[in-house]
């Protein structure tokens, strides 16, 4: 791995849990000296890509990647355009309302809108999902190629995030046929447990799908007679979005 992919590595490990770590353990899991760490970290620091807790003395994403992260978002245009959207879902369902999108074989969480009240879904932005538990990750797991997702699914592993999720592949490409077929996904406690999620795509101009609007929340939030109301209300948002992002007529 170059210099150049070892800095990458540490970006996008420090937007994973615990969000926050130091030289020894980057060093480790690079399988670098202390030093060299210590050197890429100090190149980092020194562009605010990261910055250093003086208190715990380890690592965290800097202020220079959330100028980058919002260039990026206003660029594509969907936070915006999907505020209201979600708004009006979230007001409807009584649960947050996501939206995800897919950046080459990952499928993050982008934006979201809680309801009113107590009720928050505990997901971060900019956090990352596995595609093969969850709605979220799923219904964009499910538009990918399928030779491309069976080679990154056997590749990665397939970890079980909860006694609920399906741990062998054939099962999971199953579950994609599935999804595709009826088009939305709908998951119970697969990627955590207690929490339900339901997901639509979103197509740009050429049919193809980087990003999902999701319904989620506690399991005891899901009322089974309400899933076809809910799945069209989020179809109805799905479309709304690519319109407005120029992807429809």
């Amino acid at each position: 791995m170059t210099s150049i992919g070892k800095a990458m590595y540490i970006l996008k490990r420090l937007g994973e849990p615990p969000y926050e770590l130091g030289i020894t353990e980057l060093s480790r899991e690079l399988d670098m000296v202390k030093s060299g760490v210590h050197k890429l970290l100090a190149e980092l620091a020194s562009e605010s890509f990261v910055v250093k807790n003086t208190h715990t003395r380890k690592y965290r994403l800097g202020p220079a990647l959330f100028r980058l992260g919002s260039i990026y978002g206003s660029m594509r245009g969907i936070g915006e355009i999907s505020q209201s959207v979600m708004e009006a879902i979230s007001k409807v369902t009584g649960t947050s309302v996501l939206v995800g999108l897919r950046d080459a074989d990952e499928a993050f969480l982008a934006y979201k809108v809680d309801p009113p009240g107590s009720f928050s879904y505990e997901g971060h932005v900019g956090r990352k999902f596995p595609l093969h538990a969850g709605a979220l990750g799923k219904i964009l797991g499910a538009y990918m190629e399928p030779s491309k997702i069976r080679e990154i699914l056997s590749v990665r592993g397939i970890e079980k995030r909860t006694n609920l999720t399906i741990s062998s592949l054939n099962e999971i490409l199953e579950s994609y046929d599935e999804i595709r077929r009826q088009g939305y996904a709908l998951t119970l406690g697969e990627n955590i447990s207690g929490a339900f999620g339901l997901a639509v795509p979103i197509y740009d101009r050429n049919h193809d799908v980087w990003a999902c609007l999701c319904v989620a929340g506690p399991k005891e939030f899901y009322d089974e007679s309400k899933k076809e109301a809910w799945i069209r209300l989020l179809r109805e948002g799905a479309k709304d979005i690519s319109y407005k992002l120029g992807f429809r007529e």
